[in-house]
């Protein structure tokens, strides 16, 4: 069941006008369809190009580090989610998923897990954690440039501090950052707990109260 939080009134760099674009909780079966009609062709041809990259270069280059490097500048590191899976075991997995829609267009979709606690305090409070995290491929600039939309990657992180607040945890929030990502997470003041090898090697980040509320008032639309 798909239900409205909230609406934003939001400007499209590529078509120089406002849209209002919905934040709704649950992504149905024709959701998940437009991502795997209009998201999926997008983003398998980025990952050609990123093959042909990839076997083009010098054979010492032809690495595993080298190849995400090369999804991340093109604007894929998420090639390998599958969101029909994702939403299919949601419910039993203590998983929430969440999207922003512009008219019937799924314009960013995230999934958020409870039951986590925070790795930054001795207290180990409960945090909410935000699994996945994806744009549609056409608000990516790597990938069109202008933009249809700017900035949805923001309003889905505030509204995952959101629902942290909404469950008395404060705004208290956790992920693994991708690492084309990483950046964007230490400049909004997450805070970086390092490397977590026991999670594909990815770098885990957090935000506490006081710098989640802080997002709320100057980072998040």
């Amino acid at each position: 069941m798909t239900t409205i939080l909230e609406s934003f009134i939001i400007e499209s760099p590529e078509h120089g006008e406002s849209f209002k674009i919905d934040l709704i909780e649950g992504l149905d079966e024709d959701h998940i369809k437009y991502i795997e009609d209009q998201w999926i062709p997008s983003i398998k041809r980025q990952y050609d190009m990123a093959i042909l990259h990839f076997f083009t270069q010098p054979p010492e280059l032809q690495t595993d580090a080298n190849f995400v490097e090369i999804l991340g500048r093109l604007g894929i590191p998420d090639k390998h989610w599958n969101w029909t899976r994702k939403c299919s075991v949601a419910p039993g997995a203590n998983r929430k998923a969440y999207g922003l829609l512009n008219a019937d267009h799924v314009e960013a979709a995230m999934m958020l897990l409870h039951g986590k606690s925070s790795r930054d305090t001795a207290s180990a409070l409960p945090i909410i954690y935000v699994d996945y995290l994806a744009v549609a491929p056409w608000n990516r600039t790597p990938i069109q440039n202008p933009e249809r939309f700017r900035k949805l990657g923001t309003v889905m992180l505030g509204a995952a501090v959101e629902v942290s607040r909404t469950l008395g945890m404060d705004g208290r929030c956790g992920l693994h950052s991708l690492p084309s990502s990483e950046g964007f997470y230490r400049r909004i003041g997450m805070k970086d707990l390092a490397i977590d090898p026991n999670y594909h090697n990815l770098r885990y980040f957090e935000f506490d109260s006081h710098a989640a509320m802080s997002f709320l008032k100057t980072g998040a639309l």
